[in-house]
């Protein structure tokens, strides 16, 4: 008869004395994915929350630059420049032409732009428009804007998320205030 051989002591291996081998059971693992699948949810719309303040940051600080170059403007000048044209927005010419989406675009150079002082911002997420008019002259609808003084209005049009479903934000010659066109559905579209 052959002695026994302990395989343990000899570096084989060992069946458990445990009823329950190592890992997961089915349980532990659908409560880990519910427990990911919940803070997911949580995180997303937040995380999405701060990618739309960041483009919306773009529209604040062009618009905040297209005021102080009004003003400058018509000190040097007497009147505000109508980069856009004069009037409603519907006649405006918006640079870039089209509302960009998701992506930004090449901001497109021009005369009228340059004339008022503002020079290339990059690329950008918006389309802008800045109308300015003489006393007598009609501003645009629902501004507020008296049109027995010189005024202008400069406007930026933008789809956050590509939706299709654009958010504008305007500025007047006559208040320090931005206005939100999405402020009714929670400030964003």
């Amino acid at each position: 008869m052959r002695p026994a051989i302990d395989i343990v002591g000899v570096g084989g291996s060992r069946l458990s004395h445990h009823p329950r081998s190592t890992g997961f059971t089915t349980i532990e693992l659908l409560i880990g994915v519910a427990i990911v699948g919940i803070l997911a949810a949580l995180a997303i719309p937040t995380f999405k929350g701060y990618v739309y303040r960041g483009r919306v940051n773009e529209a604040v600080r062009v618009l905040g630059e297209i005021k102080t170059r009004q003003e400058a403007y018509r000190s040097r000048f007497g009147n505000y420049a109508a980069v856009s044209g004069s009037g409603d927005w519907s006649s405006a010419n918006y640079t870039p032409s089209t509302v960009p989406g998701v992506q930004a675009v090449a901001w497109p150079s021009s005369a009228a732009w340059e004339e008022l002082g503002l020079s290339s911002p990059g690329p950008v997420r918006f389309r802008y428009a800045t109308v300015a008019g003489l006393p007598g002259s009609t501003p645009p609808s629902n501004s507020n804007l008296d049109p027995t003084t010189f005024w202008y209005a400069a406007q930026a049009e933008g789809d956050l998320d590509g939706d299709g479903e654009t958010f504008i934000l305007e500025v007047y010659s006559d208040s320090r205030v931005m206005y939100n066109s999405a402020v009714g559905r929670g400030g964003w579209e």
